[in-house]
């Protein structure tokens, strides 16, 4: 009796506790867009009513179509709460005004949450609601702070933190009125960088990180890079059916991209592309001021003021729709009445239809051709105005550089002078009076047979070597009989014997010698790369490639050591340091490359022209 009550107990507590977890689990894998593990677990779940819901939330999710809510009058908060996310996400995928009931059926969910004191679905409640602000405020709006905040006091692992980052990524990079970033995005895309340093290759996120990445490249102007994070991460799209949006975006981003490089005919196509995807006004007004910006650098004048004026008109409707969901923000959350909220609705299309009416007339009125040069003038000030500034910068750029190399210059030509005088003052003077001391020792060693003398003289030969090679090592490096090539072998050579590090020297189409001065400079900056790979990288290895093309030399510097963080790189306490190696390849008009992965090691490119 007694072991049968226990069994009985035991299986009351798994069931209890089985259904607590995968609800939850549920809920955990949706909020990390675990879209079909969320389905499978959702299979498991006891509770009919429970299961039935998380099942219709999991593939609305999954196929981003609304799902039947069913007649379910259950009081349980679990289905209440899931009953809230589905006609939240039901509402905005019909879009429009639809997009205030999404809104409050996601904060009905939320409170729900609260009540139950369950954080799992709090999270899944403030992603409904942040998605929707995501896709639906437009520029400078603020509300929602709020929400993000929320989230940020419950995040509890690396998923919520790489959520956060990305909300906070899209809504910190529009909520300037003057289009201008906000002053914490970098800040944000860097914590995002570390966090995904640590991840595998196929977290499920990496495609938003690949778009966040492109965006932040092209604000910083350098529009290669940002095609080729555009281009990965639609590649990671095309097998997510969740990310057709992203997709998308990725394809706008291209074409504007591509007009930015000058590139009119790729910037066409994936315009042409993105209409074909294109799905409310929000798309439309980026697709048409995108087309004005093409004709316009086409001289086409009049297919510019065509989609100039359709994107000035989307664009208006777009700020009516930002404040109507932004009053609603405001108000809904206070509304029990439906009949108050189907006023709102009615009134709003009223509104929307009256100033539709409005600004078609006006656009009517002003005409094409005032429109057409109010844009001319106003685009002609600011390129000037941003020619003459950066003109200012580049003088300012150009004279803190020529101060830079200047010093470079004095540092290397001091060190080479102090070089030039210790080996004088080794082989002329103390070399000197060394082979007269080997001289006067060989006249006593021959009246003199003593074991001990002839070890002395040994000894001497052996300390008469060492002030020569010392002499030799403290010249410029590059003999009058070697070059570059020859002097860089020998260094490898001694480096490898001492067994400190593996040096390898490979050429390929190396001819003659080049002016001294650059041989000289060159064979410095080998020397010092070497040697910092000996001081810091910790390598078994480093490999040394000098390849000559035509009018170019390229050097390359591989280590299998540590690697390292440029960005936390000390320049060198004892050498140029790598700062002063860089400015240095610039004042010979090259290009000095690094990259370093942390414990994989370090490869340094120079291109030089010769």
């Amino acid at each position: 009796m007694c072991k049968s009550l226990i069994i009985f107990l035991m299986f009351i507590f798994i069931q209890q506790g089985e259904k607590d977890i995968t609800t939850e689990t549920v809920l955990v894998n949706l909020k990390n867009r675990q879209y079909e593990n969320a389905l499978k677990i959702s299979e498991k779940i006891k509770n009919d009513s429970v299961r039935s819901y998380c099942i219709k939330l999991s593939n609305l999710r999954i196929h981003k179509k609304p799902v039947d809510l069913g007649t379910n009058t259950s009081k349980n908060k679990d289905v209440l709460f899931l009953k809230k996310m589905i006609a939240g996400y039901n509402a905005q995928l019909l879009g429009g005004d639809s997009t205030i009931i999404a809104y409050q059926e996601f904060s009905k969910a939320l409170a729900i949450s609260e009540s139950l004191g369950n954080i799992a679905y709090t999270k899944t409640a403030l992603i409904g609601i942040l998605d929707l602000l995501k896709e639906e405020i437009f520029i400078g709006s603020k509300q929602f702070e709020l929400y993000l905040n929320y989230f940020d006091d419950i995040k509890a692992d690396i998923e919520d933190e790489i959520i956060l980052l990305l909300y906070q990524l899209v809504f910190y990079s529009k909520a300037n009125q003057e289009l201008k970033v906000d002053f914490n995005y970098f800040d944000y895309v860097l914590k995002l960088d570390s966090i995904f340093n640590q991840l595998s290759d196929t977290h499920i996120l990496y495609p938003v990180y690949f778009h966040e990445k492109g965006i932040e490249a092209k604000i910083k102007g350098d529009y290669s890079l940002a095609e080729y994070y555009f281009i990965k991460s639609n590649s990671l799209c095309k097998s997510k059916l969740d990310f057709k949006s992203l997709k998308n975006s990725n394809i706008w981003q291209l074409a504007d991209t591509k007009l930015l490089q000058g590139d009119l005919r790729a910037s066409k196509k994936y315009l042409e592309q993105s209409r074909t995807t294109s799905k409310d006004l929000k798309d439309q007004f980026y697709d048409d001021r995108l087309a004005a910006d093409i004709f316009a650098t086409e001289a086409k004048h009049d297919s510019a003021y065509f989609y100039l004026n359709r994107s000035l008109v989307a664009e208006y409707n777009l700020g009516y729709k930002n404040n109507t969901l932004e009053s609603s923000l405001l108000a809904v959350e206070n509304q029990t009445d439906k009949l108050k909220l189907d006023q709102i609705i009615s009134e709003n299309k009223r509104k929307s239809t009256q100033n539709w009416l409005i600004v078609t007339t006006l656009a009517l009125v002003f005409g094409a051709g005032f429109a057409l040069l109010l844009q001319k003038n106003t685009t002609k000030k600011r390129l000037l105005a941003e020619q003459e500034t950066q003109l200012k910068q580049e003088r300012v750029d150009n004279l803190l550089k020529q101060q830079e190399l200047v010093s470079i210059d004095a540092m290397i030509e001091g060190q080479e002078k102090e070089r030039q005088r210790v080996a004088n003052e080794l082989h002329d003077d103390l070399g000197s009076l060394m082979a007269t001391i080997k001289l006067h020792f060989n006249t006593v060693k021959s009246k003199f047979k003593d074991p001990a003398l002839h070890q002395a003289e040994t000894l001497l030969e052996e300390a008469y070597q060492k002030v020569r090679g010392m002499a030799h090592s403290k010249n410029s490096g590059v003999m009058s009989d070697q070059g570059l090539l020859p002097a860089i072998k020998k260094m490898a050579q001694v480096i490898t014997e001492t067994n400190a590090l593996q040096v390898t020297v490979e050429d390929f189409g190396m001819g003659d010698r080049l002016e001294n001065s650059l041989e000289l400079s060159l064979f410095r900056t080998v020397q010092e790369l070497v040697a910092n790979a000996i001081k810091h990288a910790e390598a078994t290895t480093l490999n040394i490639q000098l390849t000559q093309h035509k009018d170019t030399l390229n050097i390359i510097v591989e280590d299998n050591g540590k690697g390292f963080d440029r960005t936390n790189a000390v320049k060198g306490k004892n050498g140029m340091g790598l700062t002063n190696i860089e400015k240095r390849i610039e004042h010979l008009e090259g290009h000095f490359t690094i990259d370093s992965v942390l414990g994989k090691g370090t490869s340094i490119l120079i291109d030089i022209p010769i």
